[in-house]
């Protein structure tokens, strides 16, 4: 995870910055703690098919106090040798095409830093559409609210 969670370039539009790897074991420890079954909150590894590295993850979180109830928000992130490669368009697609245990989410939201385009490309291509600015404790500018409708 270091390749990714230790990498300024891809922790650039991260709400925390770089982790150290102690920081980094932390949260991995908290996000397998709370992603132990199949519904919201959940951690996946986004693998390359040929050699099944581990190039990234993806989450769904529905316990945030920034989503609305009914909703989950998306989160994912890659290494950078693989931008630009579809990965994260893949993962995104096949997470809001699982079937998922118990409540199911009637919303999936991303919450996504305006200057950060490669992002904001992943969510408009897999047909997330923009629905408002969302101005989060601590900004000085707001971030960009995305959304996916699961109620059709």
């Amino acid at each position: 995870m270091n390749a990714i969670l230790g990498d300024a370039d891809v922790m650039q539009f991260s709400d925390h910055g770089v982790l150290t790897e102690k920081q980094q074991a932390a949260w991995f420890q908290a996000a397998l703690a709370s992603g132990n079954k199949l519904e919201p909150p959940f951690l996946l590894a986004i693998e390359r098919k040929q050699n099944r590295q581990i190039v990234g993850y993806i989450s769904l979180v529905s316990d945030l106090e920034r989503v609305q109830p009914g909703d989950a928000e998306i989160g994912f992130r890659l290494a950078r040798n693989v931008w630009g490669q579809g990965c994260a368009t893949e993962a995104v697609s096949a997470l809001l095409e699982m079937p998922l245990s118990g409540k199911r989410p009637d919303r999936i939201v991303a919450i996504v830093d305006p200057h950060n385009s490669r992002s904001v490309h992943v969510l408009q291509k897999v047909g997330m559409t923009y629905c408002r600015d969302i101005m989060l404790e601590g900004y000085d500018y707001p971030d960009h609210l995305y959304a996916y409708d699961l109620v059709r």
